[in-house]
């Protein structure tokens, strides 16, 4: 708190400093992030969004559950996969994010929001194919055009 000349208290102006904001990237190893390929760097970034929002939600289920410490726990999981995604750079925002696709021969691709998604989507699409696991031709995940599982 501070307070101005009329003797008002107030919060303290936010610090412009990016490092302040994003502590993580005051850490040495935030500057490999720069330098990582951009393929590899869209990849994290969607694995690090994924992360947040999981655990944004076991953070709130915790807090419903009335167990605090547990909720904070997830809650700081959730800030610091926020901060590295950021330090990700123009890979981890939205506006540059590629889409995640399903991708089975001689069957149309499926868009996915998540990797839960993903998973969701092909087991859906082998339980009504009514063919087995075994039989059912393997599928690839792609983010964009590069193969990620």
């Amino acid at each position: 708190m501070t307070t101005d000349p009329a003797g008002n208290e107030g919060h303290a102006p936010r610090s412009p400093r990016a490092e302040v904001r994003n502590p993580v990237l005051a850490l040495p190893a935030a500057r490999v992030l720069a330098a990582i390929d951009p393929d590899i760097r869209t990849v994290l970034a969607w694995l690090l969004r994924d992360l947040q929002q999981d655990a944004r939600s076991k953070s709130r289920q915790s807090w419903d559950q009335r167990k605090a410490f547990t909720a904070a726990y997830w809650a700081a999981v959730a800030t610091y996969a926020g901060h590295i995604l950021r330090a990700l750079g123009g890979a981890g925002s939205d506006r540059g994010r590629m889409p995640l696709v399903v991708r089975q021969p001689r069957l149309p691709d499926i868009p996915a929001c998540n990797w839960a998604d993903a998973s969701r989507c092909y087991c859906d699409r082998r339980d009504h194919s009514g063919l087995g696991a075994s039989e059912f031709p393997e599928g690839e995940l792609a983010i964009g055009d590069r193969v990620v599982a």
